[in-house]
């Protein structure tokens, strides 16, 4: 764990790029992956399934069936759960919606935008350790506020060629059909260019590992992404009011996903500062065997504990790191939101830790990572729309505005453009 002390902007600087450059070495296994399966379809996918996959599936066994469907069984409480979930995360996203608009110029155009929700949308749902029934709801929800029509989820099935029976549940829930078993580089790269099995989509949504980022990385501009997403990151800013088990507890909550896992307390108490090393060492012991593992990796390559003078400093480092999630736990925390120029989700108080975000008081938690906080935002229904403009221009308007348009066309060197703005004036 790294320890610091009023440190300048270039020192932290090079820590978060040491681990950006953690991952560009696998960039070149991503781009074969990719390119072959956009040439060759089904055949790559079967070679990449069984050369990366848990189970061996063959292409034409990789769709969940009906039967696999009913035969899900999950306990009545976490379709309860679920339910209220899903409703908390309705209610947030619903307030997002977007309303197209038009109006009537003053001489008689019509202007406006439309707002079309997205033909398709392929939700990639995380397996591995976890079913991350949670990512498959806060990736569907607001898709379908938005109006997609078809929502495709591919998810890793695990050894014995299976999808949890909790994501399988959350589909029917929300009325998911389209469900594959397949995981990685691959699986983007077919939802990306279709293959025989699999219709491509037009946007791509959802966490995953290092290669199934960088796979996102390489189709994007032939399809939509919503980020290019690396490992989760939380950066705490606590002072002296900060419970020092609270602040260790929330430290690990990100470390135990990933070894390239980011966690950085920025504080101005010296005693937080000095008293957190060992206390997180402790918490660490008491985590389960495979949690346990995945956080000390992941505090030894990225765990950092900050001390600064006072908390401005500590907001100026905050932004900087550009952080995933950003929790606040100081005596005033709403007085700090002024502070706040990059930060993915924000979690005020000592009651409101980042978990409660993972599982759907209403935010999303599909969120910006890599510092991209900088310049974009969490998951949301605008990322299931795009705006179309329309135009209609009235005949009054024409022949009041027309002159301006023709010389700007010239004044930049295109003829053509004015010759079409001037055969109409010419012949009305």
């Amino acid at each position: 764990m790294l320890k610091l002390k009023n440190p300048n902007d270039d020192e932290l600087l090079s820590l978060l790029e040491k681990r950006r450059q953690s991952f560009s070495q696998l960039e070149s296994i991503v781009e074969e992956v990719v390119e072959r399966i956009r040439v060759e379809k089904d055949k790559a996918l079967n070679e990449f399934i069984k050369r990366y996959e848990k189970y061996q599936l063959e292409t034409n066994n990789l769709r969940v069936t009906e039967a696999e469907m009913k035969g899900a069984v999950v306990e009545e409480d976490f379709l309860r759960t679920v339910n209220e979930v899903i409703e908390d995360l309705k209610e947030f996203h619903l307030r997002q919606r977007e309303n197209s608009f038009f109006f009537t110029t003053n001489n008689g155009s019509f202007l406006g935008e439309m707002v079309v929700p997205l033909e398709s949308v392929g939700i990639y749902v995380p397996g591995g350790k976890a079913p991350y029934f949670s990512t498959l709801m806060m990736c569907a929800v607001p898709a379908i506020i938005a109006g997609v029509e078809r929502i495709v989820v591919a998810t890793p099935p695990d050894k014995d060629g299976k999808i949890s029976p909790y994501i399988l549940k959350v589909c029917q829930r929300l009325g998911l059909k389209e469900i594959y078993k397949m995981g990685g580089a691959h699986a983007i790269a077919a939802l990306a260019y279709g293959t025989e099995t699999v219709k491509p989509v037009v946007k791509i949504v959802g966490p995953g590992g290092i290669f199934v980022s960088l796979a996102k990385k390489k189709v994007y501009g032939d399809v939509g992404i919503d980020s290019f997403a690396g490992p989760s990151e939380i950066a705490i800013v606590a002072d002296k009011t900060a419970p020092s088990e609270y602040v260790a507890a929330d430290f690990l909550s990100q470390a135990e996903h990933d070894a390239y896992a980011m966690s950085v307390v920025v504080t101005t108490s010296e005693e937080l500062f000095e008293r957190l090393p060992k206390l997180i060492e402790t918490q660490i012991h008491n985590l389960p065997e495979e949690s346990k593992k995945t956080a000390q990796l992941s505090v030894k390559n990225f765990g950092t504990i900050v001390l600064v003078s006072d908390l401005k400093r500590a907001f100026e480092i905050s932004n900087i790191i550009a952080p995933e999630h950003l929790e606040i736990i100081v005596e005033s925390p709403f007085e700090t939101l002024g502070y706040i120029k990059n930060a993915g989700s924000v979690f005020l108080g000592k009651y409101t830790c980042e978990s409660i975000g993972d599982y759907g008081i209403g935010p999303n938690h599909v969120l910006p990572t890599l510092r991209a906080s900088r310049f974009s935002s969490g998951l949301r229904v605008s990322d299931f729309t795009k705006k179309v403009f329309v135009t209609q221009m009235s005949k009054e308007d024409f022949e009041k505005r027309s002159t301006r348009y023709s010389k700007m066309a010239r004044w930049e060197g295109f003829e053509a453009h004015a010759r079409a703005i001037d055969v109409r004036r010419e012949t009305t």
